[in-house]
């Protein structure tokens, strides 16, 4: 009788053990396709053309969150237009290309056989992008005139 923990039962023995590998590529440029198929789609219909925000924060609570105006400078980002994408979340519109060099930077090794590992992300950077995210959300929403006022979403 074969038991399960030696290793030799039927399921295992069934098992392929010459299925090919995938590169170790192929799950960031399915990652990057998707999203380049997500921006495509945002870059032809504007959000920007309703005029009702899509926002929960926004609609319910009159209150602009961190991400609030990121479809439209998503938008701006993809027809090339930094400086409306900042008008809409000048946070994003910052992040967004580091972002994308980062991951043709990993992409970019990725293909070239390097082992394509994600850094990990220290305990202090997570607390200090919360931080920024927060004081961001806080200046956004108050009336300090027109630095406050352009950090809004339009």
């Amino acid at each position: 009788m074969t038991t399960e923990l030696d290793g030799s039962s039927p399921i295992a023995a069934a098992a392929p053990s010459d299925t090919p590998a995938r590169a170790p590529w192929v799950r960031g440029a399915i990652a990057g396709g998707a999203v380049a198929c997500g921006c495509a789609a945002i870059a032809l219909v504007n959000p920007s053309d309703t005029g009702v925000p899509v926002c929960w924060s926004a609609g319910l609570f009159g209150v602009d969150c961190p991400l609030c105006g990121g479809l439209r400078c998503v938008n701006a980002l993809a027809r090339g237009d930094w400086l409306a994408a900042a008008d809409h979340n000048v946070l994003l519109a910052v992040a967004l290309p580091i972002v994308v060099v980062v991951w043709a930077v990993w992409m970019f090794g990725a293909t070239r056989g390097r082992s394509p590992r994600v850094p990990s992300v220290p305990v202090w950077a997570w607390t200090v992008l919360a931080v920024v995210a927060l004081g961001f959300t806080v200046v956004r929403n108050l009336d300090l005139g027109p630095v406050a006022h352009y950090l809004a979403a339009s």
